[in-house]
């Protein structure tokens, strides 16, 4: 039926769960049509009642909740799905996004990416809502995120970022699973109109999903919510069906508490109108496994888990995982030492694998670092700027020790304040340990022979961890670049003396330029090719058990 041939009056029903898997009606009334609320699109204005709605006001969840009107001659007609609603407000008042709207995407025709398709990140952006003549407004029913076997540290810790993939209420402690080693999902019921669907972003030994409601089902393609999740246009999302647990009623939102159920397919399409998707069809999962294990008691703990490919949830997903695996496994928030191993397979490339030696000095900012340095690898290689590159699996490897490893750097020393050209440089540098056995670590850095062109000159050495004083790398070429610098991550516990040279070089397209004329120089940092300036550094380092923290300076004077 068209949205605008609705009357004010009319009543029908919308179909949602509120307990289990069972489909259930509640009443539903016109109260009219906001025309052009969206962009070529009518807005339904319905209150609803019964199902304890008159509570809960219009509940996260309930998005894409089939509505109909009874016409005397024509019986039930499906109107649109409930879409959006007011924020604090008193009333089971919502809006439906019209039916004809949605169809549409029920036969969009999927396209194959290009193979070499760059993925940009996708900016933070809000809801899209409508305002009504009275200054109110309406925004898209939220879909409740279900976290099952989080810590509330770890949920606290990406509430915000959860937020901005387009998820309402974060909840925590839902015993649910869609699939792992040892948790067996529970069978998702074939989808119908009212039928409770869950978005797995995670899944086996921790899982996260959204839930929200099915519109309409044509064979095995379906319509949903009534609005966009995120508006990423086509898109490849694992999905399911869900167990409704509580409505758990509030004054600022309302949400279902429920748990995702076994994979049914794939949401292929994020759209204005509504989201679409086919069941009987293999999603993509990436698996990822963390191991901790602790040093002093012996054991371990292994989490198994999958991951959705979909790249704007990808890394958010996978630097969470690694820090639930952390802060649940040992008690690791304070007063531990961790070392740390991440390998990352990739389709077509050798692996990315990196270690880190990390002791956190007060809160979660173990757990924190962790969480940063599996993140910000997933999310270098997944908008890497070049290609499409796929990660095929994620392994995290944390040995969890009982004592702080720390050491902070307490003096420096050398035999002379002189140095000579061609001659190496012996430093010895003082580390102090903390609450151990042996306060004072003393251990030797040697620089390589100084070249002529230092001679007559002053020169500072910086002493500390080398992650500090990084290697200077061009701006990547290639695919291939941006992986070796991923690959050359330098862990807290390398000890590293050095000596920036005099003579700048240029960084132009993945390849540092020495040795070249100042007039040749001037002209290609006003090249239109990006190009900078750079120095290269004399250096040496040393691998250490412990994080290293502090640096410090010699001044010394270099003789031909």
């Amino acid at each position: 039926m068209e949205a605008r041939a609705l009357k004010t009056g009319m009543k029908g029903y919308g179909l949602t769960v509120v307990k289990g898997t069972k489909v259930e009606r509640f009443g539903v009334e016109i109260i009219g049509v906001l025309n052009h609320a969206l962009p070529r699109q009518d807005l339904i204005l319905i209150r609803c009642s019964g199902l304890n709605l008159e509570h809960s006001g219009v509940v996260a969840g309930m998005s894409g909740s089939p509505i109909y009107v009874t016409d005397p001659v024509k019986g039930d007609l499906l109107v649109g799905a409930l879409s959006y609603g007011f924020p604090f407000n008193k009333d089971p008042v919502a809006g439906v996004t019209p039916i004809a709207d949605m169809l549409p995407e029920l036969d969009r025709k999927l396209v194959a990416p290009p193979v070499n398709q760059i993925l940009l990140e996708p900016k933070k952006t809000a809801a899209q809502s409508v305002r009504t003549s009275d200054g109110m407004e309406l925004q898209p029913v939220a879909l409740p995120l279900m976290l099952g076997g989080f810590h509330p540290d770890v949920a606290e810790m990406f509430r915000e970022q959860m937020k901005d993939v387009g998820f309402g209420p974060v909840h925590l402690a839902t015993g649910g699973s869609t699939g792992g080693s040892k948790n067996k999902p529970a069978p998702s019921p074939p989808f119908e109109p009212g039928s409770a669907i869950s978005l797995a972003l995670v899944r086996g030994d921790m899982s996260m999903s959204g839930i929200g409601t099915v519109t309409w089902v044509r064979g095995d393609r379906f319509i949903a919510f009534g609005h966009p999740f995120k508006g990423l246009g086509q898109v490849h999302v694992p999905i399911g069906g869900a167990d409704i647990q509580w409505i758990l009623a509030s004054q600022s939102s309302s949400f279902k508490m429920g748990n995702a159920l076994n994979t049914l397919g794939v949401l292929d399409q994020d759209r204005q109108p509504a989201v679409a998707g086919r069941t009987g069809v293999l999603p993509s999962w990436v698996p990822m496994t963390v191991t901790v294990r602790s040093k002093d008691r012996g054991g371990e703990q292994v989490w198994h888990t999958e991951l959705s490919d979909q790249p704007v949830f990808f890394p958010m997903m996978a630097a969470a995982v690694a820090a639930n695996a952390a802060r649940v496994s040992e008690p690791i928030a304070e007063s531990v030492g961790i070392e740390m191993k991440a390998t990352f397979e990739i389709d077509g490339h050798e692996p990315i694998e990196v270690r880190e030696t990390i002791s956190g000095l007060s809160g979660m900012q173990s757990v924190g670092d962790i969480s940063n340095l599996v993140g910000g690898i997933a999310k270098a290689v997944t908008y890497n700027g070049f290609t499409r590159l796929r990660i095929k699996a994620i392994t995290v490897d944390l040995e969890v020790a009982e004592e702080r490893n720390l050491a902070f750097l307490e003096w420096v020393r050398t035999s002379s304040d002189e140095a000579q050209v061609g001659k190496p440089v012996t430093i010895k540098v003082g580390l102090m340990r903390p609450n151990s056995d042996k306060p004072l670590e003393v251990k030797t850095l040697t620089l390589p022979p100084l070249p002529a062109d230092l001679a007559g000159s002053t020169i500072t050495v910086q002493i500390g961890p080398e992650k500090s004083f990084p290697h200077e790398f061009p701006e990547p070429a290639n695919v291939e670049d941006l992986l070796k610098f991923l690959r050359s991550s330098i862990p807290r516990s390398r000890l590293a003396a050095v000596v920036q040279m005099p003579e700048a070089t240029l960084m132009l397209r993945g390849s540092r330029l020495v040795g070249l004329p100042m007039g040749v120089r001037d002209q290609l940092q006003g090249h239109n090719v990006q190009a900078r300036a750079g120095r290269d550094l004399l250096r040496t380092a040393i691998d250490t058990p412990w994080a290293l923290n502090g640096s410090a300076t010699l001044k010394l004077v270099v003789k031909p």
